[in-house]
């Protein structure tokens, strides 16, 4: 188990494992980064990691058949190595779509209805209305998804729900699965020009690396919000910061940034049209469970030798 501070202890892990494995498996807690797995973990079957990488060396020197990656992304992870090794990789793909979608979408209520200016101006002794005006009514406002998989789509409903326009940009998800879900397809570029709300549930690829750079704020409306549930790296934060300097955003929602955790220097975080949370979209109790109990049973099918879902790599099982 790397990363074993991040739930504070490993025994809903341990349990998990001797309920499929039998009482003879050892689980290790190792805190390390990938540079010193090799030392700090020696020989194992099977590693766990919530955000530490694991490079071709560290599969080498420990000799595993599977990595498992608690989360929905595999950054770090060298999946190529891995297949050329035979090592299983796996993740959690949908422990916590509603979760992310009602963070995203709470995060673009409290912008569009100025609660961080009103907040901050009741602190200060105003108490005006109009201190966050204008505020528009969500029924004339568009919510624009960047990607619509298990993630956007969630957002999309509860967006939908509430009573906003919903529109998405997804070149990998056919126009008709957009449209029977209640939502309008668009282009990427109409897809900037229409959002009120740009909400961002993209994983991070080279394709989508700095998708919000300048020029995609530029194209968007000076009234807008930029919501990031999804990737720190696909939204550059200093375009990102030029705009909202130069009023040229209402507001930004952020629970991913670019590094995490963010230098306490970051200008970001001293903004009151800026919403920042510690990635922490995810989590609920529920989901914490979940994600603790698939992230171990996942593992165990692999290493088994099973297709299972949450499986990057099936080609694997044949090497």
């Amino acid at each position: 188990m790397l990363d074993p501070d991040w739930f504070g202890d490993v025994e809903a892990e341990r349990a998990h494992f001797e309920r499929l494995l039998g009482s003879s498996v050892v689980v290790d807690a190792v805190d390390c980064t990938d540079a010193e797995i090799a030392d700090a973990v020696g020989a194992a079957d099977l590693l766990l990691s919530h955000d530490t990488g694991v490079s071709a060396e560290s599969m080498d020197a420990t000799g595993c058949s599977v990595v498992s990656r608690y989360a929905t992304g595999i950054d770090g992870i060298d999946v190529e190595a891995a297949t050329d090794r035979g090592v299983r990789v796996t993740r959690v793909p949908t422990y916590c779509n509603d979760e992310v979608g009602m963070h995203a979408v709470s995060l673009a209520l409290a912008l569009v209805r100025g609660l961080p200016t009103y907040d901050a101006a009741a602190a200060d002794g105003r108490w005006h209305w109009a201190d966050a005006m204008p505020i528009r009514a969500v029924s004339e406002l568009t919510f624009g998804l960047l990607a619509f998989g298990n993630k956007g789509r969630s957002a999309g409903e509860k967006a939908l729900a509430l009573g906003f326009d919903v529109c998405a940009y997804d070149p990998y998800v056919d126009d008709g699965d957009i449209e029977a879900a209640g939502v309008r397809p668009v282009g990427f570029e109409a897809l900037l020009a229409e959002a009120d709300v740009l909400s961002i549930h993209a994983p991070l690829t080279d394709e989508t690396a700095d998708m919000i750079d300048a020029d995609a704020i530029d194209a968007l409306d000076d009234d807008a919000i930029v919501v990031n549930t999804g990737r720190g790296r696909v939204v550059d934060e200093d375009a990102l910061l030029d705009a909202l300097r130069g009023d040229r955003l209402r507001g930004a929602g952020l629970d991913v940034l670019r590094a995490e955790p963010p230098n306490p220097e970051n200008p970001l975080l001293d903004r009151e049209d800026v919403i920042v949370t510690p990635h922490a979209a995810w989590y609920s109790t529920r989901t914490a469970e979940k994600l603790r109990r698939l992230g171990t049973e996942t593992a165990v099918a692999a290493y088994r030798g099973d297709a299972v879902e949450g499986l990057v790599n099936p080609e694997a099982l044949d090497r």
